[in-house]
């Protein structure tokens, strides 16, 4: 009997190594494979379509517009309907939750994939806004010398909130929180009497923060330096894009700087993803390139893009498109092209649905789930 187990035992292990094997082999082929074309899964309407911008959402498609918001699940079923009137819509995303903002007006709307979760007003002007993945908002708004941050929790109720006065400690640039909502990284630039600083603070709302000064766990200055960007990555690690290239940090109770990136160019425009991060500067001629680096400051791949390319950001975590007119290319974070092709009409929107091959694609007359092929 004991001879009969110790077999069966040495029989089962062998499977599940084998079964390891095989769904390792899987994934590797899986994320080495190309695509050459692909198939029509699913056909939806969307009225003016060319009216409106396109953001991937929880595996669905949003549209919107200054008038208001439509959300389609990955099938291209319509899942909510939010309206408002906002001048200049700016929208952010974490996991399942979205915020819809008026730049440089006084409101946000807070989403998940399922309904409207809260519409809050401010008092004083957005300047910029970001979301968690748990629904926590955070607020940058303006009144003469005067910033105010706050807080709010996704049901609109308020958390916490300071002021920033401009002349003592800086010009707000940027804010970002983390994906758990529980830090925030911030950018001012102070100006001294010859020269034009950087200060980077990041605060803590747990009961760690709560026992620093105004809640500053960090605090960095950097002098004959710009950052307009900050952000963090989903592992908790943060970075600031400055003019010069870009610091991150690292996560813990004791923050501290990780990387010093120094780039020999410009940095015209910033992409980021939950794991990369992109810097698009003019190269030779009149040619745009992309370098991606990944959280610890290493740099991935450098790809050449067209001049006249509409849009270049992450599609998914570890994928990037570059949009121009007809023309799609999908490639990853090594620069390896998964997906190449020319569509016969003008491409409005080419963003991810839920899974990895499946994509909505939104053209004048059709919009479409497709599966790459």
């Amino acid at each position: 009997m004991r001879s009969f187990f110790n077999k069966r035992s040495v029989i089962t292990i062998i499977a599940a190594a084998v079964l390891i094997v095989a769904v390792i082999i899987a994934a590797v082929w899986q994320n080495a494979r190309s695509f050459e074309t692909y198939d029509v899964e699913d056909s939806f309407s969307i009225d003016g379509a060319s009216a409106q911008n396109f953001v991937s959402f929880a595996g669905g498609l949003m549209a919107y517009s200054r008038d208001g918001a439509q959300y389609y699940d990955q099938e291209g079923n319509t899942v909510w309907n939010e309206s408002y009137n906002m001048q200049s819509p700016e929208v952010l995303i974490s996991g399942k939750r979205l915020l819809i903002y008026d730049k440089d007006g006084s409101t946000l709307v807070v989403m998940s994939d399922k309904k409207e979760l809260s519409v809050i007003s401010t008092t004083h002007t957005i300047v910029r806004a970001d979301i968690a993945s748990d629904g926590t908002s955070a607020v940058l708004t303006e009144e003469e010398d005067t910033g105010y941050i706050n807080l709010y929790r996704e049901n609109g109720t308020s958390m916490a909130g300071g002021q920033v006065h401009l002349s003592q400690t800086g010009y707000p640039m940027s804010i970002a929180l983390s994906d758990n909502g529980t830090r925030l990284i911030m950018s001012l630039s102070v100006v001294k009497t010859e020269s034009l600083a950087t200060r980077i603070n990041i605060y803590d709302f747990t009961d760690a923060g709560n026992q620093k000064k105004d809640n500053i766990i960090a605090s960095f200055e950097y002098d004959d330096t710009v950052c307009p960007q900050t952000a963090f990555f989903t592992d908790g690690t943060a970075v600031a894009i400055t003019d010069g290239g870009a610091i991150l940090y690292t996560s813990g109770n004791e923050v501290k700087e990780k990387t010093k990136l120094k780039t020999k160019f410009t940095t015209e425009s910033v992409i980021m993803s939950g794991e990369y991060f992109g810097l698009i500067h003019r190269a030779k001629g009149n040619r745009k390139e992309l370098d991606v680096y990944d959280e610890n400051g290493k740099q991935t791949c450098a790809k050449k893009l067209d001049a006249s390319y509409d849009r270049c950001e992450f599609i998914r975590d570890d994928l990037l498109i570059a949009r121009t007119g007809e023309k799609v290319r999908l490639f990853d974070v090594k620069g390896k092209t998964k997906f190449s092709y020319d569509f016969p009409d003008a491409v409005i929107a080419f963003e991810a649905a839920g899974e990895t091959r499946d994509y909505f694609l939104i053209q004048q007359e059709t919009s479409q789930v497709i599966k790459l092929s």
